[in-house]
Order: structure tokens, then sequence, then C-alpha cells
């Protein structure tokens, strides 16, 4: 699973995944590949998502790699038929805990000091 104590923090908008949906989560992911994508053979562990959107920090176990999943983009999969969420792949955990920390601070700009919408 995504090793939370290596991340300094997990802020907003981002959230750990409950632990009783993650195999929902898993089956969601695996769903929407084409059958001989090769995602589908690997455990995964979707243990952060973006707070009300599809969208997951998971930790491929299987080559150890960590992944953006986003339900909200979707892209041609190989010049097939088949449309995927779009799948960015990260070098390591610093660059997870370096999007966090962005979309933490373009969220938190996005309201006044009164905790209102600009």
């Amino acid at each position: 699973m995504i090793r939370v104590k290596n991340i300094s923090e997990i802020k907003w908008p981002w959230e750990m995944v409950w632990g009783e949906f993650v195999d929902e989560i898993i089956v969601q992911i695996k769903e929407a590949l084409p059958p001989d994508h090769e995602l589908k053979r690997h455990d995964i562990y979707p243990g952060i998502k973006w707070s009300k959107r599809p969208v997951f920090l998971v930790d491929d176990d299987t080559t150890g790699e960590y992944l953006l999943v986003d339900f909200e983009n979707w892209r041609r999969w190989k010049k097939t038929k088949y449309r995927v969420p779009s799948i960015t792949k990260f070098n390591d955990q610093t660059e997870v805990a370096a999007i966090i920390k962005r979309d933490h601070a373009r969220e938190c700009a996005m309201y006044n000091s009164n905790k209102r919408m600009k």
C-alpha cells in the first residue's frame, strides 16, 4: 500500500481511502481496463483519493510504481477502441507528496480567510 508514513502529510483535497472500500475500488479500476492491459494482472492498492472526485493515488505492489488513476480523464489505449482512465506513473513517493502539496495549495488559494470561495 502507499506508505503514508513516508509522505509528510496527506492534505485536503486528498484523503485516505477507507479500508472497507479498497476492494471495491480495485475492482472498479481493473474493470475499466481492456482485457490485455498489464495492470489487470498487478496487485494494486488505492490508498489515497481526491475528495469527492474519482481520482486515486495507487501503489502498484507488483512493480513498486506509484500511479495516479484519474476517472475524470479518459484516454484511448494503444490505438485501440478501448478508452481507459488516465494513468500517470510517478518515480517515487517524493513526487506523490509534491502532487498532494501542490493540489492543497491550489485548493486553499480558491478560498478567502473566511473560508468562502473567492
